[in-house]
């Protein structure tokens, strides 16, 4: 009986895995952005075209926060590489204006959002997480340095990005 029911659940928790697997493609994307939205609601979020339109970008800070593999396929024009584990102190070092516009940015947002909100901590007050991150900026046409083609960060970064913006 309790084979039965092993077979049953096991095959239940696949089915799933498959609809989730074969959902994402289309889905992923929008659904991480709501999700990092309500987990990270103390911060600002702007979209890739609202940051791409403002009247201070030239004067705006774009911090990649990815690993050093995803940054080196490419990146926003002009971000630096300031990776997740960056103290306190160095950040401070990095970003001595508390009032600097700066943009952070990861695959999707998640890791950018953790960042923004470190950064909130130590006092900065203009602080925007890219909404949807490098996927969605590439997404929207927006222009890469580096390449024209993003790190997919995982498998489900792979699902989540379109395959003619995915690099090997």
């Amino acid at each position: 009986n309790w084979k039965r029911i092993g077979l049953i659940a096991g095959g239940v928790a696949l089915l799933i895995a498959i609809v989730f697997w074969l959902w994402l493609p289309a889905n992923g994307l929008p659904a991480a952005g709501k999700f990092v939205r309500w987990k990270f609601d103390d911060i600002q979020h702007s979209t890739p075209v609202q940051v791409s339109k403002r009247r201070d970008i030239n004067s705006t800070i774009f911090w990649d926060i990815r690993r050093t593999d995803e940054f080196a396929v490419s990146h926003l024009p002009h971000a630096r590489h300031v990776p997740p584990d960056t103290s306190d102190s160095d950040l401070q070092i990095l970003l001595p204006d508390a009032n600097q516009t700066i943009v952070v940015y990861c695959a999707v947002g998640y890791r950018s959002a953790q960042m923004a909100r470190r950064l909130q901590a130590l006092g900065h007050t203009n602080v925007i997480n890219l909404e949807g991150a490098i996927f969605a900026w590439a997404e929207a046409g927006l222009p890469l340095e580096g390449g024209n083609k993003v790190h997919p960060y995982n498998a489900m970064g792979q699902r989540m990005l379109r395959d003619d913006l995915e690099a090997e």
